[in-house]
């Protein structure tokens, strides 16, 4: 006789049981197939929610399983790849560290333990690697983004899913998940130009544009067609961004506002005297703080590592593996957050 379902990890025939359905829908209806109605999926689900079900990821398809009120026991784990040098982290940048915290949630909600590798140590090597997370039984790879754009990497791919944030991994190409900076970019210039800014600026380091696969000059150069040719002004992007190059720029182009990625250019603004917004309007096309402080694009971080967690234990259920033929991209779209760095210009 089998034990109670409260001191046991329930399963899939505890869940047709208590929905008076059979396993077959259960499963059908965890992973909110069309063939079962909503209403059976949405019961289902809730029932799957109150037994504390949680799926095993090597049998199970993604389902809406969040929180049961035992702790998760978890089944398997997924890999972190950083490739960053000794010394250097990831974990510096804001938008990352919120990709990590997103992917780490979401896999524990699945039932998942995310687990970081780093590339980078001493004595490791990329057939090492896999030798490790082989031996680990870790099947799913989530690349980090990498320190500099166009990089490649010659870890053997084969046996694992993988997916990769934004667009710094050259080769081998994999399924990506990241911002959609151009969309983002188009948002954010036609917000500040709804606010009544005429003469809109970009000010990037060349690094940072390549890095976004060059979305953010394209966008900003596609929407600065619909300005009068006079207020269309001149790109800056350096090589790399530096304030004695800015400044000159944006003495000489005046724009009425400046679009940046880096939060100092604002601090190079008010050491040349420059009072913001009240003056010149500054928006981040990454904003660090959700808007506390700076006006631009909040990246929804968390969203993006919680989708490309979802997207990696797919391709895990799937057997997909290895570089695609085909990769794909998942976008998540940015938002945009009103800071206290713009300003309205008209009524």
């Amino acid at each position: 006789m089998n034990p109670p379902v409260a001191t046991r990890r329930p399963t899939q025939k505890d869940l047709a049981r208590e929905a008076g359905v059979t396993q077959a829908t259960v499963s059908l209806a965890l992973r909110r197939h069309p063939d079962v109605s909503a209403g059976t999926c949405e019961r289902i689900q809730a029932i799957a929610q109150r037994l504390g079900y949680c799926p095993d990821p090597y049998l199970a398809g993604l389902s809406a399983y969040r929180k049961s009120r035992r702790p998760v026991k978890f089944q398997a784990s997924l890999a972190w790849l950083s490739n960053y040098p000794e010394g250097e982290t990831w974990r510096n940048f804001p938008a990352f560290r919120g990709y990590y915290d997103g992917a780490n949630t979401r896999a524990r909600e699945l039932g998942y333990r995310l687990e970081e590798f780093r590339l980078q140590t001493r004595g490791m090597t990329c057939a090492r690697m896999e030798q490790i997370l082989s031996a680990r039984n870790i099947g799913g790879i989530l690349v980090a983004p990498q320190p500099r754009a166009g990089m490649k990497l010659a870890f053997p791919f084969d046996r694992f899913s993988a997916v990769t944030f934004g667009y710094t991994l050259a080769e081998p190409q994999l399924h990506i998940a990241a911002l959609h900076t151009y969309r983002s970019m188009e948002m954010a210039f036609r917000r500040l130009v709804a606010l009544g800014y005429r003469r809109p600026g970009l000010a990037l380091a060349a690094e940072s544009d390549r890095r976004a696969d060059r979305n953010w000059s394209a966008a900003f150069w596609s929407e600065q067609r619909e300005l009068p040719e006079k207020h269309r002004l001149p790109l800056l992007l350096g090589q790399p961004l530096e304030r004695k190059t800015f400044l000159t720029w944006f003495k000489r182009h005046r724009p009425d506002v400046v679009l940046a990625i880096w939060p100092e250019v604002r601090d190079w603004l008010r050491e040349a005297g420059v009072d913001v917004p009240a003056q010149v309007g500054f928006a981040l096309l990454t904003v660090p703080d959700s808007g506390a402080l700076y006006s631009g694009i909040w990246e929804n971080p968390n969203l993006i590592g919680a989708k490309a967690v979802e997207f990696l234990i797919d391709l895990v259920h799937r057997s997909e593996r290895g570089q695609p033929d085909v990769p794909l991209c998942m976008l998540v779209a940015g938002t945009w957050v009103e800071g206290r760095t713009v300003r309205a210009l008209r009524g």
